[in-house]
């Protein structure tokens, strides 16, 4: 057998064993990911009797959202499988003593892992997006369709951080009605009546009006003090916009590129605006304290506070919160099709030791560097709001640790 056939025979097995791990790999993250979506769904929309077909399709429209750590994590499990079954199995042994160097069985693993970086990338920037629009729309066309307020006998309705308490229910009339705040704030007001009729006032909005007959009501501020009137009618309008799912609603996370890019220049000039005003703000003080150094009777504690002023502005940086929420967004990603192949680097070492139930190995392995990964991720997202560098730095952070991680094990293993 010619050389060149040799390593097309261990290019199309160690290919074809990588593809099958991960479409198992695939599965189990897929699950993982989505029972707690198919959950919300059905608890929000499926117990309200909507039609089937509907909860289908905000199934299928949510996808997007989870496939960027689905593929990453299938990557690196299915690598990992790979690797430890045929290092179990004495095949990276015979491969290795037919004089095919190891790294013609990386080859197909890195190549294959490249193409789900780009569908990753285009997960990311192109499907996202667009199931995302087709979410929210969907959505919002189902909660205009659904009871917003349900009005049965002796009943609680909830409109933010309003309680609407009720007895006997007759059609759109309801009976010693009790509507009251519950915010932590001592300022509120309290409303009873013995009879109100509710109906829809605007079904864009979801606006409901109150009639109350006879009102009573306990006004109270934050200062303890209470006033309580009574009229013969009154009206109030409850207002239900901010009731739908905050799942409607697009997240950073889910624009497309081009998008975060318009926003970020928008928050960018925001805080060079910002950092003018802390400069100019800065240079006061400075000066404030070189007049205090210069006047002779001045005090030590007038110039020991104008140095701390000098202090606290400087520690003080303008930080835009959303400049550096967006640009985390733009970098994550990149930083997330990039770990399509650049986490199954970590996996490589494992060609180089034999164990007993090699893909089982593999797999535990896979899942601990995974959510080692998403921890990392995560709190390395937390961190761009308390710090003022380039958010990228800290998005990239967890790709090139496990990265180089894996480079210098994989030295190391070679040594052995």
């Amino acid at each position: 057998m010619s050389q060149n056939a040799r390593f097309n025979l261990v290019y199309r097995h160690v290919g074809r064993e990588y593809v099958l791990s991960f479409v198992v790999a695939f599965f189990f993250f897929f699950f993982i990911f989505f029972i707690n979506q198919i959950l919300l769904i059905a608890q929000r929309i499926l117990l309200k009797q909507v039609n089937y077909f509907s909860v289908f399709q905000l199934i299928l429209l949510s996808i997007p959202q989870f496939l960027l750590y689905t593929f990453p994590f299938s990557s690196l499990t299915a690598s990992s499988m790979v690797l430890g079954d045929l290092s179990g199995n004495n095949e990276i042994l015979a491969i290795r003593s037919s004089g095919i160097s190891l790294k013609h069985v990386y080859l197909p693993i890195i190549l294959i892992s490249l193409v789900f970086s780009l569908l990753t990338f285009m997960t990311a920037d192109k499907a996202l997006p667009w199931s995302t629009k087709k979410y929210r729309q969907l959505y919002s066309e189902l909660m205009r369709d659904l009871p917003t307020l349900e009005l049965a006998s002796n009943s609680t309705n909830t409109i933010g951080n309003k309680v609407l308490v009720n007895k006997e229910v007759n059609g759109n009339t309801v009976h010693d009605v009790v509507l009251f705040e519950t915010s932590n704030s001592r300022s509120g007001q309290i409303l009873s009546a013995p009879e109100a009729e509710v109906t829809l006032y605007d079904l864009q909005s979801f606006i409901y009006q109150l009639d109350l007959k006879d009102p009573v009501i306990l006004k109270t501020d934050k200062e303890g003090e209470w006033a309580l009137s009574k009229a013969d009618e009154a009206r109030f309008f409850l207002n239900f916009s901010g009731q739908i799912a905050s799942l409607a609603s697009a997240l950073p996370s889910q624009l497309s590129i081009k998008e975060l890019q318009e926003n970020i220049a928008v928050h960018k000039q925001t805080l060079l605006e910002d950092t003018i005003r802390h400069n100019e703000k800065l240079q006061k003080a400075h000066l404030n304290l070189a007049e205090l150094q210069r006047d002779p009777t001045a005090s030590p504690s007038q110039i020991s506070y104008a140095i701390q002023q000098v202090k606290d502005i400087e520690e003080d940086k303008p930080i835009n919160f959303y400049y550096q929420y967006y640009r985390a967004e733009l970098h994550k990603k990149f930083a997330l099709s990039a770990a399509c192949f650049m986490l199954v680097f970590l996996t490589f070492s494992l060609s180089f030791f034999r164990v007993k139930h090699g893909r089982l190995i593999g797999f535990g392995l896979s899942m601990l560097i995974a959510v080692l990964y998403w921890y990392l991720l995560f709190f390395s997202q937390m961190q761009i709001f308390k710090i003022g560098i380039n958010p990228g730095f800290l998005i990239w952070a967890p790709n090139l640790l496990f990265f180089l991680t894996g480079i210098a094990v994989l030295f190391h293993a070679r040594r052995l």
